[in-house]
């Protein structure tokens, strides 16, 4: 029976008494799972993980995949993704590197979304560099209800590239990848309907005027940051992070740029799965 312990009112539980540098058994594995639909961000401190055991760990719940975009320039495994600012000859050695990032849904810019993530803390700075994760279930059940209606039909535009969006903000949708996927979408096995927008990958409900879909967006993004909604997890060299993609939100605070910060992310995908949706909601592939 897994130790659970609860890390915040929103989200977010502490397994204790686990070593995933080890293989685990199904039973394990089983109520790994059940914990992860329960708690949507699971944190195991202090571990002694290789790539390889991470990798191993990831496939516990899927596909590993490494980065969808900038593959690794070492001989390390590529789907494993460095996330970091340690640099080699005065480039970055792994992927967004420095400064704060604003909330988002990891590859929600293609059609077919990573389902979750473990991120591996290796190197961490003295102070900044949190993650926050939100409980977009949340976010989306304590909307106020003419907001609820306006969002629950419509579909929005997302995409993603690190160096125009963060440094320059502009955005080109001939030659950036991008996705539409619906602004409400039912999780595919737990059937509860979480908000799919966010701050630094949505550009657009469709269909609607462009002040409209600002308006309504900033609504939306406000009402998912706020702190009732979210965990901050502060890191500590040897953590490991698992988080569900298709329910939460996570955003990165700012970091003293003088000091090394490096973490290791495998993605996770899957094939698609039997559903099992709530009242008036509807599952696709694309919901995944």
């Amino acid at each position: 029976m897994l130790d659970v312990k609860p890390l915040s009112t929103a989200l977010g539980a502490e397994i204790v008494g686990l070593d995933l540098a080890a293989p685990l058994d199904g039973a394990t594995i089983a109520a790994l799972r059940a914990a992860l639909l329960d708690n949507l961000v699971l944190v195991f401190r202090g571990q002694a993980m290789e790539e390889r055991d991470q990798v191993r760990f990831a496939s516990c719940f899927g596909k590993p995949v490494g980065s969808r975009s900038a593959q690794r320039r070492d001989d390390g495994d590529p789907r494993v993704m460095l996330i970091g600012n340690v640099r080699e000859n005065g480039e970055p050695i792994g992927a967004l590197p420095d400064g704060e990032l604003m909330f988002h849904s990891d590859s929600m810019f293609l059609e077919r979304p990573l389902m979750g993530a473990t991120l591996y803390g290796c190197e961490i700075p003295s102070t900044g560099g949190d993650t926050l994760f939100a409980n977009m279930y949340l976010a989306y059940e304590s909307l106020p209800d003419d907001v609820r209606t306006r969002i629950d039909p419509l579909r929005a535009l997302h995409c993603y590239d690190y160096f125009t969006q963060v440094r320059t903000g502009a955005f080109d949708r001939k030659t950036l990848p991008h996705a539409t996927h619906p602004a409400v979408r039912a999780h595919p096995e737990t059937g509860r309907r979480a908000l799919y927008v966010n701050r630094l990958m949505t550009e657009e409900l469709v269909g609607l005027p462009a002040r409209e879909s600002a308006a309504l967006l900033d609504v939306c993004f406000a009402h998912a940051e706020r702190p009732e909604h979210v965990y901050r997890h502060v890191w500590r060299e040897g953590d490991l992070v698992l988080w569900d993609n298709r329910c939460t939100q996570h955003a990165r605070t700012d970091f003293p740029a003088h000091e090394r910060r490096l973490l290791r992310r495998v993605g996770i995908d899957r094939p698609a799965c039997a559903a099992h949706p709530g009242p008036g909601s509807t599952v696709s592939r694309e919901s995944r």
